[in-house]
């Protein structure tokens, strides 16, 4: 088994080269967090920061860890699927050569953790690089005249990060390998080369009746949290949004079988047909739900994080000034942000980028199709363009969606805490993140195609179905 184990890496490498950009970020993120948590304990310890400093130098990293935990957990389910999928037809291979359906899953197992383990590597060495900028990074936000910590450079945290992050993939890998090693190998076959379909399954429907919870119980914990006048309730309620910003996120990925689908035919149904490209482009996005979901998801992930915490950092800031109150807000700044959520941030966006390159065998496929019918090299370019916008359309709508939970949050909670609530989102910073995305996808959908619109059509299709 080891030389056939060798031989589907080394297969395989092109593939989990599209989706490796998501395991290094991730893995980036993690250690970057643990290394700032411990270069700030150590800072505390040796009293080099006050009270104040040490509290705000500690909590941000730790905060970041488990933000990033999450968002990576969800975009390296994402990017493992998309890997799967690609990988359909080897394994179905496999199975009709005489593999168990066992081996197939230590098969992808085992290409899972090398990919796994050799991103940890290049994630560790670059977090050692980026730990000063970050803490230098980390101590603006908290306001001009905060120390940063001194880098300690120690090794265990980031083997803690690596191997947390690997736990994370070959978690998340093993259901996906499961699932395609029950496929019979006839029908594996056929759905080669195609992404599979998407479903609310038993686990999905779980983990939206867990968030579902955590927001009832923070709404209904508003009274609690509110109800000592010596506390910092302030704080509280905007610490408790912002945790509620990355709920939604993972609540809105857990539906996005059933969601994203229906939203993106509706809005798209909207728009007046204005040229020939844009019906395909339609036509292939709502047929191909699927991988609209994993595409839309990370975007969706990106313009809300960002948005979202501006948002709340100025509608916070803006209700203190209409109650009265002359207290500024410190952390509610871009670098404050980037603070707080740059890390899960650089993991959506990494996540999306990885999964339309992963893609862009099949997109290759369907505008080869569409040229032996009949459509012209400026429609097969635009249809690529069009898909993006459509992508990054139907992300930033359910961005609002998942920001306007954490407002409706500090719409109860700032009332309960004694002080107005002033609505003043700041609209040129959702613009700002939709330009951002909608150029990353559109690049990210369009470029990887260039090089197949200069073959001939029959010679892509036979390329894919090759493989």
């Amino acid at each position: 088994m080891r030389h056939l184990h060798v031989a589907e890496l080394r297969d395989s490498w092109s593939a989990w080269l599209g989706v490796s950009i998501a395991f290094v970020v991730t893995n980036l993120a993690l250690a970057v967090s643990a290394l700032a948590l411990l270069a700030s304990v150590t800072a505390i310890e040796s009293g080099a920061l006050d009270g104040y400093d040490s509290t705000a130098l500690a909590i941000v990293p730790g905060i970041n860890f488990v933000f990033c935990a999450v968002i990576g957990t969800v975009v390296i389910g994402f990017s493992t699927s998309l890997v799967v999928d690609s990988r359909r037809g080897s394994l179905a291979r496999l199975a009709l050569s005489g593999a168990t359906p066992g081996q197939v899953v230590s098969t992808m197992m085992t290409q899972l953790a090398a990919v796994s383990l050799a991103c940890s590597l290049v994630g560790g060495l670059l977090a050692f690089a980026a730990l000063r900028p970050a803490l230098r990074l980390l101590a603006h936000g908290q306001g001009e005249g905060t120390p940063a910590p001194e880098p300690v450079y120690a090794v265990w945290p980031v083997l803690v990060a690596g191997l947390f992050a690997v736990g994370l993939a070959l978690v998340g890998g093993f259901k996906q390998a499961r699932r395609a090693s029950r496929i019979p190998p006839v029908e594996a076959l056929r759905q080669s080369g195609v992404a599979s379909g998407q479903r609310m399954t038993v686990v999905r429907w779980v983990g939206v009746g867990v968030c579902l919870l955590i927001l009832v119980a923070a709404f209904r914990a508003v009274p609690q949290l509110t109800a000592d006048p010596a506390a910092d309730t302030l704080s509280s309620v905007v610490q408790a949004g912002l945790g509620l910003l990355v709920v939604t996120a993972v609540l809105l990925a857990l539906l996005a079988p059933a969601v994203v689908g229906p939203l993106t035919r509706g809005w798209t149904l909207l728009v007046p047909p204005f040229d020939p490209s844009w019906q395909l482009s339609r036509s292939t996005a709502v047929v191909k739900a699927a991988r609209l979901a994993k595409s839309v998801v990370p975007v969706m992930m990106t313009i809300g994080l960002l948005f979202g915490m501006l948002a709340l950092g100025q509608i916070f800031q803006a209700s203190i000034a209409a109650t009265g109150d002359d207290t500024r807000l410190t952390a509610a700044g871009l670098s404050s942000t980037l603070v707080f959520l740059g890390s899960p941030l650089a993991i959506a966006l990494a996540g999306g980028v990885g999964s339309l390159v992963m893609m862009s065998k099949q997109r290759d496929a369907e505008l080869a199709l569409t040229g032996i019918v009949g459509t012209t090299p400026a429609q097969r370019v635009a249809m690529p363009v069009l898909e993006g916008v459509i992508i990054a359309v139907t992300g930033a709508l359910l961005a609002v969606v998942m920001v306007a939970v954490p407002i409706g949050f500090l719409a109860v909670g700032l009332p309960a805490a004694g002080f107005a609530f002033a609505f003043s989102p700041d609209y040129v910073a959702f613009a700002l993140a939709f330009v951002v995305a909608l150029a990353v996808t559109v690049a990210a959908t369009l470029l990887p195609t260039l090089a197949s619109l200069r073959r001939p059509e029959p010679r892509v299709i036979a390329r894919l179905v090759a493989e």
